[in-house]
């Protein structure tokens, strides 16, 4: 029985302790962690440890004066766990208040002492100033910083902008886009902006809906020239392009808002003109200021920004509602989007009619994810021999590439429809290998695929048919 328990924790890749600051400092963490006999010889295949440290206040530490000793003790001890440990995350949420010289000290050498020879050092701060002078120095090498910040913002800031060489990851949640200007602003005592070099993913998040726009940077000023990946989940907040300065053939993921002011600033940028960013394979936008009735010009502007985007991407997802007449227009254009293998529009519903127009304008598309809408008014009153007749014309010319349909059910899904367009487009395209419907639906949308089966005229397709049947309901 022992050592299958010690076989439990050679199969352990990551390790979270949870534990109250204050524990840590009146030695009451390490008592605990050094009952668990075995636990430092055990994790032998633990890659990345995670502390996630709980409130500590400066009236708590004042009364704990071997907090320095103490947390030298766990560090020691947790030290023992990751000879191999390639990254370790600290996350700490508390009160944001001062701290007095104690806490400083002992906060300092607890980070200090975790991070110590560990590549990736990753840090996560939620309202808090309490860790803010312990993590005011470079030397900590941090390479990830995760900020929900309000109260302490401007702290938050000069931490980042003091682990600028390091960082490759960092994500900046804040109430005031206003705030976020200050990821690039000069270095102190230099005429300088600051520069990223090494970061690779950056994401941006406010609440707040309002526009800030800075003065513009100068032409040359590149301060992410490695970025692979930008979430923009705000409107954007500079007057000019300078997120996306120096990383046209590194960036490989974007996600952004649709929104007008956002596209105005970067299409007077000419920011995507020309399918300028080579490698920009993933897209997700955001279309939640647009809605039924937003203006014909700013509608067609969104799909205009979308198609300029996703030129070179392999991927695109729209969150939200768009034109969908002029999205598959757009799709249409031989020189759009010719490479997109997966497009999702969960928030559109598309009739049959027009899920075979986004297939056909879309040589390599492998999987769609939308709503159905009925088959359409050119084909609802056809007869079932009609529309196989129908599928039968369009197949070898429809979605050579085509495998996955993917239905999102709404109030206006019919399953008796949806089982019948899943049969038409599954002989449209031989290649498609399967549906995913939702649970709700699969009952009914297996009983009258099954039932089609036996009767003309989908009889004469039974072997691309009986592949939509789901055999497992997970």
């Amino acid at each position: 029985m022992r050592h299958e328990h010690i076989d439990f924790y050679f199969l352990v890749t990551m390790l979270t302790i949870t534990v109250k600051s204050q524990d840590i400092f009146s030695g009451k963490a390490l008592a605990l962690l050094c009952s668990l006999k075995r636990t430092t010889e055990s994790f032998y295949s633990l890659k990345t440890l995670a502390i996630i440290l709980r409130d500590c206040t400066n009236d708590e530490l004042s009364d704990m004066p071997g907090a320095l000793k103490h947390a030298r003790e766990f560090v020691a001890f947790v030290k023992q766990l990751k000879p191999q440990v390639n990254s370790v995350q600290i996350e700490y949420e508390g009160e944001a208040e001062d701290q007095d010289t104690l806490s400083c000290r002992a906060f300092q050498q607890l980070l200090g002492g975790l991070y110590s020879d560990s590549e990736s050092r990753h840090l996560t701060l939620v309202n808090s100033g309490l860790l803010l002078p312990a993590t005011s120095s470079a030397s900590l090498g941090l390479t990830k910083i995760d900020t929900i910040w309000d109260t302490c913002f401007d702290e938050a800031i000069e931490i980042i902008c003091l682990h600028a060489a390091t960082l490759t990851e960092l994500s900046v949640a804040c109430a005031q886009p206003t705030k976020i200007a200050k990821l690039l602003e000069s270095i102190p005592g230099s005429s300088e902006c600051l520069v990223y070099p090494n970061m690779r993913k950056l994401s941006l998040s406010s609440g707040n809906i309002s526009r800030y726009v800075c003065k513009p940077f100068h032409h040359d000023y590149v301060p992410f020239p490695q970025l692979q990946s930008l979430s923009l989940d705000m409107v954007y907040p500079f007057s000019d392009d300078v997120l996306f300065r120096g990383n046209v053939t590194t960036l490989k993921y974007l996600y952004i808002a649709s929104e007008p002011a956002t596209i105005y600033t970067l299409n007077n940028s000419k920011t995507f003109d020309g399918k300028r960013f080579t490698n920009l394979r993933h897209v997700k936008v955001c279309a939640v200021y647009t809605n039924s009735s937003t203006d014909a010009a700013t509608a067609e502007l969104v799909i205009d920004f979308i198609i300029k985007i996703a030129g070179n991407a392999q991927t695109l997802e729209i969150e939200g509602r768009v034109s969908k007449e002029l999205l598959i227009s757009a799709l249409s254009i031989p020189e759009h989007c010719n490479g997109l293998r997966l497009l999702s529009t969960n928030d559109l519903c598309l009739d049959f009619a027009e899920v075979v127009a986004v297939i056909r304008a879309l040589p390599v598309i492998s999987d769609l994810f939308c709503q159905l809408l009925g088959l359409g008014d050119q084909l609802k009153c056809l007869s079932r021999e009609q529309l196989v007749e129908y599928a039968e014309s369009k197949c070898g010319d429809v979605g050579r590439n085509f495998k996955c349909w993917n239905l999102w059910h709404n109030h206006n899904t019919v399953v008796e429809v949806a089982a019948l367009s899943a049969m038409l487009l599954a002989i449209i395209c031989p290649k498609s290998t399967y549906n995913v419907v939702t649970s709700s639906m699969r009952a009914v949308y297996n009983d009258n695929v099954q039932k089609a089966l036996d009767t003309q005229p989908f009889s004469e397709h039974r072997e691309s048919l009986e592949r939509l049947l789901f055999t497992g309901w997970d």
